[in-house]
């Protein structure tokens, strides 16, 4: 009798468990599919024409990989050569991470680092045989031979030349490369940023394109990061140009985008609908047919991605191409005592948004907006740095909200500042105070703690369990100290 009840019990608990994992799956499919339709009505948007390059411009384009500056800026670099513009083209890596090309390129799963090192020779050829078409001389373009898959780790992480980041690729923890911009470059965060600030120094440009900060792909992100973090410093340092550089941001991961996807010639390239309704300004650059021609030839030159990944990279071989301008963000100075640490949003009417992030752009994030940041506010008085996060529904007990800060200084000694909150955990004023109430979560930094002179980099990364909800990604704030009264 009781094992007839157990076997009943089970058999109800598993018929339980599959409907709710098919409400879940359908559920995720429903928002998968409003993503994708909403995407699609993009095509219909119209966009202001971005700045055509002209004789002018002195202009760099910061690729994570070999094949990204193609991609994103291929016909604009081909238009800025027709115009007599100056151009300067900066791999950050060469593309030596990418597992399944390489496999492929080198017709075996056993990849040693000599190999993978010969792969990526082959990508910086690639590059310049693309680049050449569109009229770029390999005089023009810089590789550094920092890692691939390892950009983001030596800017959260790897920061210092005392612990150097090791590439699972090549298992070096220095560039292998013998045309690497600084030879054996160490990989950390303090060289690349200094490999990044003596390019910017060399070359004064006037327009800088750079890959989005909401770019989905780790190193995408992170080269952003790393570049805003030079233009930051050398502005800090007082030099002259860094101030008035105009800054193109582009894309190329993002979800399901471009839309459609493959070889669609006669489509346009527009944002996805929840970048389009953030901060980024996008524009478009129409390109002469002549130059989307040689665009599609150049695209062709990247064998060893082309072999993979046919479909995605002609996605870029349209009759335009897509530059997003972002805001300048600051951190607000308030007077002392104007903020009340208690989850009412109400003391921060006159604070504008530091960081208006898209919401519902992702399936989890969708499914858990207690989890899907909306906002992120931040002001400081003369002894706080005041962060304030508004999500798109009321915070969750089974959620983790990690703040994320890095302080860019003149001195070059950038940390990395991370609080982890769970609504369910027990407050512990004196060390970080903080509270929420419904959507709203408030912080407060002791200035002290934080070395910061110039500039603050803030990201927000909200999890349940192992699983990441949102990711704001790295936003640049502008920072300065409020006056101390005497």
């Amino acid at each position: 009798m009781n094992s007839n009840r157990l076997r009943k019990t089970l058999r109800y608990v598993i018929i339980a468990l599959v409907i709710a994992a098919a409400a879940t799956l359908m559920v995720a499919m429903a928002i998968q599919f409003g993503i994708r339709i909403a995407n699609g009505w993009q095509q219909y948007a119209v966009l202001p024409a971005a700045h055509a390059p002209t004789r002018e411009d002195n202009i760099i384009v910061f690729a994570p990989h070999a094949d990204d500056e193609t991609l994103g800026c291929g016909g604009m670099l081909a238009m800025a050569k027709e115009s007599g513009a100056r151009v300067r083209v900066v791999l950050i890596t060469n593309g030596d991470g990418f597992w399944f090309a390489a496999s492929r390129d080198c017709k075996t799963l056993r990849l040693t680092p000599d190999r993978i090192i010969g792969f990526a020779y082959r990508r910086q050829r690639e590059t310049l045989n693309a680049l050449s078409i569109l009229g770029v001389k390999s005089s023009e373009v810089t590789f550094l031979g920092y890692p691939d898959r390892g950009l983001a780790p030596m800017w959260s992480e790897y920061w210092g030349h005392d612990t150097l980041y090791t590439s699972r690729a090549t298992r070096k923890n220095s560039s292998p490369y013998s045309n690497s911009y600084t030879p054996h470059a160490p990989y950390c965060g303090e060289a690349l940023l200094k490999d990044l600030g003596n390019i910017l120094k060399e070359t004064k440009p006037t327009d800088v394109y750079l890959p989005h900060p909401l770019d989905n792909h780790s190193d995408h992100y992170a080269t952003y990061c790393f570049v805003t973090a030079a233009m930051e410093q050398l502005h800090a340092e007082g030099v002259k140009f860094a101030g008035n550089i105009r800054i193109h941001t582009y894309l190329v991961h993002r979800g399901d985008w471009p839309v459609p996807k493959g070889d669609h010639p006669k489509e346009l390239l527009v944002p996805p609908n929840a970048l389009a309704n953030g901060d980024t300004k996008w524009s478009t650059l129409a390109i002469p047919s002549n130059i989307v021609k040689e665009k599609r030839l150049a695209i062709k030159q990247y064998k060893t991605q082309f072999a993979v990944e046919k479909g995605f990279l002609m996605s870029f071989a349209r009759g335009n191409e897509l530059f997003g301008s972002l805001p300048v963000r600051k951190v607000a100075i308030i007077k002392p005592g104007s903020i009340t640490i208690d989850g009412d949003p109400g003391d921060w009417l006159r604070i504008p948004p530091a960081v208006v992030d898209p919401v519902r752009d992702y399936v989890v994030a969708g499914m858990h907006q207690g989890g899907d940041v909306r906002t992120i506010y931040a002001c400081t008085d003369n002894s706080y740095l005041f962060i304030r996060v508004d999500c798109a529904r009321n915070l969750s007990k089974r959620i983790t909200y990690t703040i994320n800060l890095r302080g860019i200084s003149k001195q070059n000694s950038n940390d990395i500042y991370t609080v982890a909150i769970k609504p369910s955990s027990k407050h512990v004023p004196g060390i970080v105070d903080w509270a929420y109430k419904k959507n709203v979560l408030e912080i407060a930094l002791p200035l002290d703690k934080l070395r910061l002179d110039a500039d603050l980099f803030v990201q927000v990364k909200t999890k349940m369990m192992n699983f990441t909800v949102d990711n704001t990604g790295w936003h640049s704030l502008e920072f300065r100290k409020a006056a101390k009264k005497e």
